[in-house]
């Protein structure tokens, strides 16, 4: 994310910050620390930079998710530790990462924020959200704020607690209602629809983001901010059997394809290692493909497990609704008759679409839509995997910040413009394998995280030592949390498959795995020896 021109008009006027993020104690939780220096002539500025910070799973022992009878699950645990020295003429967001994706799920919050000017502020981003928090007359507030059907900017406000005191509240993300609702610690409450007016449409199930982000605003004569995180548990409704998300996947896609000279060796590169991707498949590049190229293309499909999609060729904004729908009811029909299986996501020229294309293609043709808050323009300049973004792109690899993304070519060094070079496209692929994160489809990834609501679970035996169920999800995989206390010989077993699975055990000794539609699993808490 580099010379944003609302970056450097910040910086103009206000001058640089510089972030810093201290975390000596575990116990006494995470310091995001802002100072500003002296204003700066614009030559003088430096990109913007972001902290991507993983809290999730895989790291120290007092790091991981935890599952607790009274809570739920996908509690995110102590975060670890941290040390992040902001260079001078530096500005730059918090991320922090790895939480679950979920249809509905609680983020709860203990923070204090310390500022020498009560202009300053704190932008915080929670999924489908853009929060204000900021000091008024000794009282901390929150602001959300959101688009209405007219365009305008419309707003909530509830008071957190006195600005000298720890602020604890929570943030209910609700993908079915599409509304965020923000409580605090006196039982007072207040509900407001996603920040963004075309993800508040959109007419499938939603899901969060596997992320939050901070932001520090330095105004007046402010001269720093310090925000103390104390505590963040993200918690959702358990049953014996809970559907989870996985945040531990990554979708990917290219558009195009470009010619396989340009793309072939990072494809095979991904299927060696067992990742898969979307192809948003452009019906000029199809037309202009030989048959073998064809018949590889669904190969790729048909074999190695990669994903359907259209990429329309024309700016879909640029034409009347009826004739936009007509072209994308003759993209769909192309590409499935090229390609032998049905497309299952969408994208356009430029990406120049809007919701009422997402609602025509989903209600008529069944196709999830790739872009707007949902997708990948929840931050804004990255969704695009290329040479331009790969500073964001390597900090977030290297956190396991599971984040949608798409490019256009794959082995070029250097790449063309809106692509990846080789060389960094492989270390892209091999940090998020190293942190054990899978590259997926979008829809495969898309699936599992509203099966997380769609996902049911018949159970037919429950004992001290076995549960036996079947598994109704949406046509998908699902992720399934079995709610016992897993022990060494656990086992367990795809009766309908007739073979034993692979599972994780969670930290209160649960057991989570992946389930197909209508099979049934039996887990055995003891060996048979």
């Amino acid at each position: 994310m580099k010379n944003k021109i609302h970056d450097r008009f910040y910086s103009t006027i206000y001058g640089e910050l510089q972030p810093q993020i201290l975390f000596n104690n575990v116990t006494e939780g995470l310091v995001y620390k802002t100072i500003r220096s002296p204003c700066l002539s614009p030559r003088s500025l430096l990109p913007v930079t972001d902290t991507i910070f993983d809290s999730g799973p895989g790291r120290r022992a007092g790091d991981a998710l935890k599952i607790f009878d009274s809570l739920g699950f996908c509690e995110a645990a102590s975060l670890s530790s941290v040390h992040y020295h902001g260079q001078q003429r530096q500005a730059g967001s918090l991320y922090i990462c790895r939480l679950i994706p979920m249809v509905k799920c609680t983020y709860q919050i203990s923070m204090d924020i310390k500022t020498d000017d009560a202009r300053s502020f704190i932008e915080l981003n929670s999924p489908g959200s853009k929060l204000v928090i900021k000091e008024v007359n000794n009282r901390v507030l929150l602001i959300s704020y959101f688009e209405s059907s007219s365009g305008d900017i419309r707003s909530e406000t509830i008071t957190l607690g006195n600005s000298s005191e720890k602020l604890d509240f929570e943030i209910a993300f609700d993908g079915c209602s599409k509304t965020n609702t923000i409580s605090t610690r006196d039982g007072k409450s207040i509900v407001t629809p996603f920040y963004n007016f075309e993800r508040q449409r959109l007419p499938y199930v939603d899901f969060s983001n596997g992320y939050l982000k901070f932001t520090s605003f330095i105004t007046g004569k402010g001269r720093y901010m310090d925000i103390s995180i104390y505590n963040l548990n993200q918690i959702a409704d358990r049953k014996l059997v809970t559907s989870v998300g996985d945040s531990r996947l990554i979708p990917f896609g290219i558009d195009g394809p470009h010619v396989r000279n340009t793309t072939e060796q990072g494809i095979r590169y991904l299927n060696s290692k067992n990742n898969r991707g979307t192809i948003w498949f452009d019906i000029d590049l199809l037309e202009q493909c030989s048959e073998s190229d064809i018949e590889y293309l669904r190969s790729l499909v048909f074999d190695n497990s990669w994903d359907t999609g259209v990429h329309y060729s024309k700016e879909l904004n640029a034409f009347p609704p009826e004739e936009a729908y007509k072209i994308m009811d003759e993209g769909y029909s192309y590409v499935y008759e090229k390609i032998g299986q049905k497309p299952t996501g969408w994208c356009s020229m430029r990406n120049k679409d809007n919701i009422k294309h997402a609602i025509y293609a989903y209600e008529n043709l069944g196709m999830f839509w790739r872009n707007g808050d949902s997708g990948v323009h929840a931050e804004k300049n990255v969704g695009n995997l290329d040479d331009n973004t790969w500073e964001w792109w390597e900090s977030a690899s290297k956190a396991g910040m599971a984040y949608p993304s798409f490019t256009h070519e794959l082995d070029l060094d250097p790449a063309i413009k809106y692509s990846i070079s080789r060389s960094k496209f492989l270390n892209w692929v091999d940090t998020y394998n190293s942190n054990g994160a899978s590259i997926v489809s979008f829809y495969e990834y898309g699936q599992i995280s509203r099966n997380t609501h769609e996902a049911r679970f018949d159970i037919l035996q429950h004992t001290d030592n076995s549960v036996i169920f079947i598994a109704h999800t949406n046509g998908c995989d699902a992720l399934a949390n079995v709610n016992i206390m897993a022990e060494k010989g656990t086992g367990v077993y795809d009766n309908t498959s007739e073979k034993s699975l692979d599972y994780r055990v969670d930290q209160d000794k649960s057991v989570t795995f992946r389930v197909e539609n209508k099979h049934t699993y039996s887990v055995y808490l003891h060996s048979a020896e």
